[in-house]
């Protein structure tokens, strides 16, 4: 292969794994600092919405007019729970918000015995999902019903385990009537929320619906969420929190808005707005999200719908409302998506996700044989003519344009192609890069034990508790250690088709990437090492097979 070619593949490889991993584990958004966890007025909420530390705003709450919130009401709150398989939701009776959404397939930790992982964080200003604001002509804020008591029929646990369930909460504003109905499917991870707003106050303009978070603590295990994201007509826009700070007002065809992290989204799409508007603040402990609607009289219906769950690519598609956009597997997620099919095929069998990234590896590996014959072959081949080449660099070094004739001629004459050894490579480098897309984002190994003291294929992997410069956390990278030696074994045993120096830049590259694999996911190390391996194995049959 030639060398300027070959370095730019190696180097490419390195540039996507060291873009799409040392910015995913090393930037993270500013966060505010922490605050004490905020008092809870309902035992059951207590109980049941533990989350990490509750946070304050940062700035205060824009005064309001409160058109009707008499003091008593303000009091006033009962907490109704929606059972379902896959989730419990807890909602407040005080703004009929959803307060807490606990996902019961996915733990906080790896530990088998934490709690539920939490999406919602509410904040003790009441900022939490489904809260409403009424805005005048002006933008000035009237209304918000966050401290206002809504009337509901149902009992304080709702269980659904088939079929669809509703939850509907009534208040009044001024003469008028605000209804919040809540339709729930046990078999998914959608709410959908229909909002009405019967004879509104005149000087009402825009309602707003909150889907507003807390921020997560500085010192939170998981960073849950780590950026906004929104679908405007067909593009999409991902801002870090950190791009917030200053307000941003979107217009247009808005599809939905969300918060998104590595494997879990919480997303809001609305359904036949008109002229909707999205306001987007990071308030530094509460990272805000509205969506502005126009107020019609006599009657404002707004129907939303809400997808909060893992970013699993088959649970999104059946949600509908363009919620797969929120998994982005690159160019070549065409590859990604089948690949991660039959790891979830494979695993109904092993049961073990490590063992499905092996037999993964060991299937790429198989389809891929005729090509990386052909250009170990190849790559032979041109090592027997460096004695030639050597000679006619050194004859025709002062006379570039001969020198490549003379070069072309000897490959025509021995029948050789001096890219041989790097097409087949770059044919395979779409595959490489989808396989390696779907195991960065695929949720399953969140917490997806292994083998020994690989517990978690998402982390990195470590052995003992030894604190050794640059790991993080503390540790043994066992695991990237053997990655590394792999490596360097399979360098060491390739054939040379370049000087000496090409092979030393080569040989550096094993040390290169074991630095920067140190804190990738096991999973990702585990892939990249069976890889290694199975083509050691490969160039070692090859290797006897053409000295015998």
């Amino acid at each position: 292969m030639d060398r300027r070619a070959l370095l730019a593949v190696i180097l490419s490889l390195l540039v996507l794994v060291a873009y799409e991993q040392f910015l995913r584990h090393y930037y993270r958004p500013p966060e505010g600092p922490e605050t004490a966890p905020s008092p809870r007025a309902s035992s059951a909420l207590e109980e049941h919405a533990a989350t990490p530390a509750q946070t304050a705003r940062q700035t205060p709450q824009d005064a309001t007019t409160k058109l009707d919130e008499p003091a008593e009401e303000q009091a006033l709150e009962r907490i109704v729970r929606v059972e379902t398989p896959l989730y419990t939701t807890l909602f407040s009776t005080r703004g009929a918000r959803l307060v807490s959404f606990r996902l019961k397939k996915y733990r906080t930790t790896v530990d088998p015995g934490s709690p539920p992982l939490e999406l919602i964080i509410p904040g003790v200003e009441g900022d939490a999902p489904f809260s409403l604001e009424l805005r005048g002509r002006d933008g000035a804020p009237l209304w918000k019903d966050t401290r206002v008591a809504y009337e509901t029929g149902a009992g304080d646990v709702v269980e659904l385990a088939e079929g669809t369930g509703s939850l509907r909460f009534r208040t009044q504003v001024r003469g008028g009537t605000v209804t919040k109905q809540f339709l729930f499917d046990p078999a998914s991870y959608i709410i959908r929320a229909e909002i009405s707003l019967e004879q509104p106050p005149s000087e009402a303009s825009e309602v707003g619906v909150s889907w507003s978070r807390s921020a997560e603590p500085k010192n939170a295990r998981e960073h849950v969420f780590t950026k906004a994201a929104y679908l405007q007509g067909k593009k999409l826009l991902e801002p870090p929190f950190s791009e917030l700070d200053k307000g941003v007002v979107v217009e247009g065809d808005i599809r939905w808005t969300a918060f998104s992290g590595s494997y879990f989204l919480a997303a809001l799409a609305l359904e036949e707005a008109e002229a909707p508007r999205l306001w987007l603040k990071n308030r530094g402990l509460v990272i805000e999200q509205s969506v502005l609607i126009p107020v019609r009289a006599p009657a404002t219906n707004v129907v939303l719908t809400a997808y909060l769950g893992p970013k699993d690519i088959d649970a999104l598609e059946l949600a509908g409302h363009d919620f797969r956009r929120a998994v982005d597997l690159g160019w070549f997620g065409f590859i990604a998506v089948p690949l991660l099919h039959v790891m979830q095929f494979s695993h109904r069998f092993t049961g073990n996700y490590g063992f499905d990234i092996i037999l993964l590896t060991l299937l790429v590996k198989i389809l891929f044989i005729p090509l990386t014959n052909r250009s170990f072959k190849s790559m032979r081949e041109l090592q027997r003519l460096q004695p030639e080449m050597l000679r006619i660099r050194e004859k025709y070094k002062d006379d570039p344009q001969q020198m490549n004739k003379e070069m072309l001629e000897l490959y025509r004459r021995h029948k050789v192609n001096p890219l041989g050894g790097c097409l087949p490579m770059l044919l395979q480098l779409p595959v490489f890069i989808g396989l390696y897309s779907a195991l960065t984002h695929a949720v399953e190994l969140r917490h997806a034990p292994f083998i020994l003291w690989i517990t978690d294929l998402s982390a990195p992997d470590r052995l003992g508790s030894v604190a050794i410069p640059l790991v993080e956390p503390p540790g043994v990278p066992v695991l990237t250690l053997l990655m590394g030696a792999s490596m360097f074994l399979q360098t060491w045993m390739s054939p040379s088709t370049g000087d000496p120096a090409q092979r030393n830049v080569m040989l550096i590259m094993p040390v290169m990437f074991t630095f920067m694999f140190i804190n990738f996911p096991s999973g990702l190390t585990l892939y990249w090492l069976v890889n290694n391996v199975l083509t050691i194995a490969q160039q070692y049959y090859m290797t006897r097979k053409t000295l015998n």
